[in-house]
């Protein structure tokens, strides 16, 4: 019996022109744009809150965080909720082009140059089923765990806990964004 080889599906995306890639595994959820709250305090990097489920969500401009181009977001720009230090985040994108599933052994190394503070951990080509204009390109694999330093981490985990604790103090509902009517 032959062995089949593995493989891992994976969130193709731009931020400001370049193709990124996340494991498929690490997204919770894909949500659109929602009106964000931008507190004075908020660190560059986050393009404001919103809440999901009862709790202040920070969503980060990649676009910032890796140093590209500043790209304000469009009407339509996704994000992507995931966890980061077990606290819900979103990661800001300007387009998703697909999710592939792509077999382990064609990864190959990140290039030095792109390596964002090393949450860039490999490169992959993608090809998708339909001949589109972005398949067959390659994209930079990004680990969601490594996007912020551990004293970048410390300051967000401060500043969702604070819009958490506004937010218990103000009574605030949740939002109809991840909240179902019961």
């Amino acid at each position: 019996m032959a062995a089949t080889a593995s493989a891992t599906r994976y969130v193709i995306f731009s931020v400001s022109g370049r193709t990124l890639a996340l494991p498929a595994e690490s997204v919770r959820r894909f949500l659109p744009l929602p009106r964000l709250d931008r507190p004075p305090a908020a660190p560059a990097v986050v393009a404001g809150l919103f809440r999901y489920q009862g709790r202040a969500v920070p969503v980060l401009r990649l676009d910032l965080l890796f140093g590209f181009d500043a790209a304000p977001p469009e009407l339509y720009a996704p994000l992507f909720l995931t966890d980061w230090d077990g606290r819900p985040l979103a990661l800001l994108a300007d387009r998703v082009f697909n999710i592939l599933p792509i077999p382990d052994a064609e990864l190959t190394a990140a290039d030095p140059g792109l390596t964002f503070n090393g949450c860039a951990v490999a490169t992959i080509s993608h090809r998708g089923p339909h001949g589109g204009p972005h398949d067959g390109g390659t994209a930079t694999v990004i680990d969601p765990s490594r996007l912020l330093t551990e004293a970048e981490g410390r300051l967000l985990t401060a500043f969702q806990t604070m819009a958490d604790e506004r937010l218990a103090r103000l009574g605030a509902p949740g939002s109809e964004t991840g909240e179902e009517a019961r």
